[in-house]
């Protein structure tokens, strides 16, 4: 059910900013701690209208940032009454175990995996005669599929919680979990230093089923195929990450593995540097929802932003696990070509990014890539090499993604950021990547106005999206990156608007639904699909790829609304680096 209060449904850190959204008639809220059956009043504030175009039809807000002691809370105003919520240090630490475990549920070939230990038999047989098993990993999403980019992104966020988290409960989790992992992705690489690709049809599939179906539950359980050829470009770079992160990981636990870590990672690095990815299309496209995957990695070619950005952040993360002035360089380097690829001038969407250097496209239009790789990598490389001859570019370049971001923020009731951008009438997908039925039966248009953007004597309108695919992962990131940049910049203004990010996935967002399974209330029907059986479970700590109002439609039960292992991952980093800040 709807409340008249929209929070942050589990609660607050005692130092947080605390905001509420009310959609009633009242003008003050009264805020009570609920202790030994009894509602003591301990705050009262103002309800003032929302001073802000999107989303703030008929709503007004409240602060209650004063209230600091640890506790359990309720809200009233207008006769009406919000639900219980917590304020404390602690009031996370359930949520992330949560999401934690949503890891291990996901595992393939492993027993401890929802259904068990399936697709143990996945391997691939090699030119040479090679027979490789290829068991084990993840499932990414609310299915059987183990695409590279989304759980070598997925594992990422996992890392980099385990390395700054030190939960009483963790108990050696973190170490297994990663090791799953690790088992998996070492055997995904070529003698020649790629990552194998697959698409998650069953070994034999010829694509007789394309745009039918295989009309039968059992056939996604059946051994997979794999093809002896590079997966996308983002995956590798993106593994590249996720193994300097594990050498990081288990320098001090295991050297041995840590220095096989490293290795992969350069080994991969070294073919990303040498070998040309672009054009990839899908070898084999599975038989429904994925017509327009291969539009996902169009804007990876020779010097184009996500390009530029996923060889920077790789090479930055390298330097992190071995300091080497080549990997140094090479970053600066990447950085450097991808400036002059910022649209600049004085409007919101200066700090964008072109495609490329002729193209009329957006890098921000492309989901999972740009929001996890551009920001960071210019950040990353500002707070590692203070010194550097480019610092004082970086910084800059930060802070104007910040602000342009945080100018998005102030448009709207929430105060969360928009998901992409685009030049108007040049959008990077003619179809959806994958299948959405909200997206594709029953849209919604959520943008707003971003100025405009010259490009050789053209001038382009540019627009943001709130809602477009995968949403989440754009908010969740670039939370992460606002706390950041607070620490770079020394501005603790960006951690406001960090933890409004958190908010919107725990329930402060216009649909008052919790974006993670298991956590707060009035989450929507999961997706089913209808490919395998048994489906996906209700996974505890699964986080959702981003609401929509088709979300809620009974129309959609069944058809949408995706786990998704980067969102989840991610959210675990963000919840982490807000405490730690």
């Amino acid at each position: 059910m709807k409340s008249n209060f929209i929070l942050n449904q589990v609660g607050y850190r005692s130092n947080a900013t605390k905001k509420l959204i009310y959609t009633g008639n009242a003008d003050s809220f009264q805020v009570m701690r609920l202790q030994d059956l009894k509602l003591i009043p301990v705050f009262t504030g103002e309800l003032c209208p929302v001073d802000a175009p999107d989303f703030s039809d008929n709503k007004k807000q409240g602060d209650f940032s004063a209230l600091t002691e640890p506790g359990i809370y309720r809200i009233s105003a207008g006769g009406a009454n919000s639900r219980c919520f917590l304020i404390g240090d602690n009031v996370y630490d359930t949520v992330e175990r949560m999401l934690t475990s949503y890891f291990t549920w996901q595992r393939c070939g492993d027993e401890l995996g929802w259904n068990g230990c399936c697709h143990d038999d996945d391997h691939i047989v090699l030119q040479s005669g090679e027979e490789r098993s290829l068991s084990g990993g993840h499932h990414q999403s609310s299915d059987l599929r183990k695409w590279v980019f989304g759980t070598s992104l997925g594992m990422i966020g996992y890392i980099e919680y385990a390395l700054n988290s030190k939960p009483t409960w963790e108990n050696g989790i973190f170490d297994e979990e990663i090791r799953h992992s690790l088992k998996y992705y070492f055997n995904l690489i070529s003698d020649e230093g790629y990552v194998y690709d697959g698409t998650w049809v069953y070994e034999g599939y010829k694509g007789e089923c394309r745009g039918v179906g295989f009309n039968d539950y059992s056939k996604l359980w059946d051994r997979r195929q794999y093809f002896e050829s590079p997966a996308p470009e983002p995956g590798q770079g993106q593994t590249v990450r996720m193994f300097a992160l594990c050498s990081r990981f288990f320098r001090e636990k295991d050297p041995d593995l840590s220095t096989r870590c490293l290795s992969a990672a350069k080994k991969i690095y070294s073919y990303m540097l040498t070998h040309d990815l672009s054009d990839y299309d899908l070898p084999m496209y599975p038989p429904l929802g994925h017509d327009g995957m291969a539009g996902f990695y169009t804007g990876f070619y020779k010097n184009s932003a996500l390009r530029l950005g996923s060889q920077a952040i790789a090479a930055i993360e390298l330097y992190k696990a071995e300091p080497d002035r080549k990997l140094q360089a090479d970053a600066a380097d990447c950085l450097r070509s991808l400036s002059k690829l910022q649209v600049g001038g004085n409007d919101l969407c200066s700090a964008c990014f072109w495609e490329g250097d002729r193209s009329k496209r957006l890098a921000n239009n492309y989901y999972y890539f740009f929001t996890t790789s551009v920001p960071f990598a210019y950040l990353e490389a500002a707070t590692l090499w203070p010194e550097h001859r480019d610092a004082c570019a970086w910084r800059s370049t930060v802070e104007h993604i910040a602000k342009c971001n945080i100018s998005v923020c102030e448009n709207n009731a929430y105060k969360r950021v928009a998901a992409t951008w685009h030049t108007v009438g040049h959008e990077a997908y003619e179809m959806p990547g994958c299948f959405s039925f909200a997206m594709s039966v029953k849209p919604t248009s959520t943008f707003g106005e971003a100025g405009t953007a010259e490009r050789n004597g053209e001038i382009l309108p540019v627009r943001y999206e709130y809602e477009s695919f995968c949403y989440n992962l754009d908010i969740i990131a670039l939370g992460i990156f606002f706390n950041r940049a607070s620490t770079l910049l020394k501005d603790d203004t960006y951690i406001e608007y960090a933890e409004r990010q958190l908010d919107w996935i725990l329930g402060y967002n216009r649909f008052d639904a919790s974006n993670v399974e298991g956590v707060g209330y009035n989450q929507p029907h999961r997706g089913l699909f209808g490919e395998f059986y048994p489906p996906v479970p209700q996974i505890p700590g699964g986080v959702f790829v981003g609401f929509t109002d088709g979300s809620f439609d009974e129309e959609s039960f069944g058809f949408e609304n995706e786990y998704d292992m980067p969102m989840v991952g991610w959210f675990m980093q963000l919840l982490e680096e807000l405490k730690n800040n």
